[in-house]
């Protein structure tokens, strides 16, 4: 596989390494159960989970399946980590989508992660994540490399939270790992298909990826109007879609471009009415 261009490996990477082995031993749970380990298939999960072969610390990884995950990903998975347990959902993300009422996820509104990755360890878990503070400010501000999460009681360890992508690169070529061939093609992130996250370039590239998926989530969008048009809400009002758009191609192409709402109405308020 080809590898992406680095501009060299970083001085420190020996001393990260070091530490992030550390970590994992000195943090590992006391009474001798293994690490949850927390296994998506990108390249920061590939890195966590050699440097807890490093430690020689005893893990059991868990990929939650989301249903809309890049095939590509889950096949690697598979063939590559095989030890790797699949926790698979109740119900795919489109069906719970519009049986549950929650919608599609937006930017502001984003149920999505936490009802498939984020509730499904045992409580009191201690997680091993690839969770890293370069991805995003709000990961900068809120994760270190021991992190407790009061509604789970579970302790979040971040072996790499302080690594650059360039850093990540440089173990992975280091240690002759194996990753997914989608970062051949592009991809810097692999997350779920069609993510909010992704904004307008990310979503309109997976699209055109992956044309399936994108039929998928203009199903959800016309069955949404379908199910919702002409309801009121609990507030006597019409319901948000009603109030903003004029057919579900309108309100599919407000959301895939990430555009303002087309009233005067506050913006956040228009969204989290999605919900109501």
């Amino acid at each position: 596989m080809m590898q992406p261009t680095l501009p060299g490996i970083d001085l420190s990477l020996e001393a990260y390494t070091e530490d992030a082995i550390r970590l994992l031993r000195q943090a590992a749970p006391a009474d001798g159960q293994p690490y949850y380990g927390c296994f998506s298939g990108g390249k920061d999960s590939c890195v966590i989970k050699e440097l807890t072969r490093l430690a020689a610390v005893p893990v059991v990884w868990h990929y939650n399946v989301t249903t809309i995950d890049p095939p590509e990903l889950v096949h690697f998975i598979r063939r590559e980590h095989p030890d790797v347990v699949f926790e698979r959902p109740a119900m795919n993300f489109f069906t719970f989508a519009l049986k549950m009422k929650h919608g599609f996820p937006t930017r502001r509104v984003r149920w999505c992660c936490e009802v498939y990755k984020e509730q499904r360890s045992p409580l009191g878990s201690r997680l091993v994540m690839g969770v890293r503070a370069a991805e995003s400010p709000r990961r900068a501000k809120n994760w270190r490399e021991l992190t407790f999460h009061t509604r789970t009681r579970e302790y979040a360890v971040c072996p790499i939270v302080r690594w650059s992508d360039e850093q990540v690169w440089a173990f992975i070529r280091q240690r002759g790992l194996a990753y997914c061939s989608l970062y051949d093609e592009g991809f810097t992130r692999l997350g779920c298909i069609g993510c909010p996250m992704a904004r307008k370039a990310g979503r309109l590239k997976e699209f055109t990826r992956w044309p399936g998926f994108e039929r998928k989530w203009k199903e959800l969008f016309q069955q949404t109007w379908a199910k919702r048009h002409g309801q009121t809400q609990r507030d006597g009002r019409q319901w948000f879609g009603d109030r903003y758009f004029s057919n579900w191609e309108e309100m599919w192409e407000w959301w895939l471009n990430d555009e303002p709402l087309p009233k005067e109405e506050h913006q956040c308020q228009g969204l989290l009415e999605l919900f109501v």
